[in-house]
């Protein structure tokens, strides 16, 4: 059972949105890292296997900016994947959030992408 009100997922959401949209080179360390982690324990929080994925990848992506010298193309890899099991993921979501999942999803790969020099 998700714990997590539809209209707070709505709003987080909508906030990681649009720190992606400014561009993630205006968004600090500290904020993407927080960022990272809270969606990280809400996932994870819904206990739905199908999702399990996008947490490890959260995971991942939690090291890959704090660990010594950050690697751009390790970053924008694993934020293409991201980007794609988050679309996916829009398929079994509630209809309220389907848009903005699907809009999250392309975020995170058109950032993995720019990351990775367009190799994506």
């Amino acid at each position: 059972m998700d714990p997590i009100p539809t209209d707070t997922h709505n709003i987080e959401l909508q906030a990681t949105i649009d720190d992606l949209e400014g561009g993630i080179g205006q968004l600090s360390l500290s904020k993407a890292v927080n960022r990272i982690d809270d969606w990280k324990r809400e996932i994870e929080a819904t206990e739905k296997s199908g999702l399990l994925p996008i947490a490890e990848g959260l995971g991942e992506l939690h090291a890959s900016l704090t660990g010594e010298g950050v690697n751009g193309d390790q970053v924008g890899e694993i934020m293409v994947r991201l980007g794609e099991m988050t679309e996916a993921s829009a398929d079994d979501a509630e209809e309220v959030l389907k848009h903005s999942l699907k809009r999250l999803g392309s975020l995170l790969r058109h950032a993995g992408s720019a990351l990775r020099g367009g190799n994506a």
